[in-house]
């Protein structure tokens, strides 16, 4: 009883190869307990990084919608994981922002997307932006409905922007397009005719053409101050609106905000 044979020819006790079993054992237990323990820090680590992920992204758009004067907060995206250290080090590597429905002075713009790289958040001090690149898109229902009083419309055609309107011509109200070139000078959106389309047939805006179709008007709009340090780089017209695009280099956000707010626009 409790034996067992051993190739060695003699019985040997069963209770002789527990020792072996047990630490076997033991060491899976072991290495369950530590792989277990990896797991759950891992999970808190997750955990922890994402509430604060949260956390920074709501305080960033809560300062940057004091500084630019929005009238809500913008989506504000830190990026990936993880987000802990650079929020402890006060430096964030890249951070998108969106914002839509955003207004200055006569632009209203549908969405705001911008890119900024390099963000120092100094504690109650305004933040402060290495780089930034700003993407503004106003849709043609924010563009002006009318010239003069001739009323008009807008659409994207071959790069260009199209202004549908009618006009007197032989005796008859018939659709006209003037076709334009968008772009933006000394900080004013100017709009350049190229061309004319009556009855699917193109010629040259012609200067005259051009004043008796316009009423002599001038179609360029200016567009909102920079602070210092963000500049204007150019307009595109596509399917859904003009699309602006900003840059600009160390830029502190302003500690009192647009002057809309009371109080400063720092971390605390």
């Amino acid at each position: 009883m409790f034996l067992s044979s051993s190739s060695g020819g003699g019985p040997r006790p069963v209770w002789s190869a527990l020792p072996v079993r047990l630490r076997i054992i033991r060491r899976r237990r072991a290495v369950l307990l530590t792989a277990a323990c990896v797991a759950v820090l891992l999970a808190v680590a997750v955990v922890a990084d994402r509430w604060v992920a949260r956390t920074a992204a709501q305080r960033l758009s809560d300062r940057l919608a004091c500084a630019a004067g929005l009238d809500r907060p913008p989506r504000v995206d830190l990026g990936g994981f993880p987000v802990l250290p650079g929020v402890l080090a006060g430096e964030l590597g890249r951070v998108r922002v969106r914002a839509t429905d955003v207004r200055r002075g006569d632009v209203r713009a549908a969405e705001v997307d911008a890119e900024l790289f390099q963000v120092r958040l100094p504690g109650a001090q305004p933040a402060r932006v290495g780089e930034l690149d700003l993407r503004v898109r106003v849709g043609f229902d924010a563009l002006p409905g009318a010239v003069g009083d001739r009323p008009v419309r807008y659409r994207a055609t071959d790069g260009l922007l199209a202004v549908e309107t009618t006009a007197a011509m032989a005796g008859r109200q018939l659709p006209v397009t003037v076709l334009a070139r968008p772009a933006i000078d000394a900080g004013r959106l100017t709009v350049t005719p190229t061309e004319v389309e009556v009855l699917g047939m193109r010629r040259p805006a012609g200067a005259k053409l051009v004043d008796r179709l316009t009423g002599g008007r001038d179609l360029s709009r200016p567009l909102p101050a920079l602070p210092a340090g963000l500049n204007w780089q150019g307009v595109d017209v596509s399917d859904d609106g003009l699309r602006l695009r900003l840059t600009g280099r160390d830029l502190t956000l302003p500690a009192n905000g647009d002057g809309r707010r009371d109080g400063t626009c720092g971390g605390d």
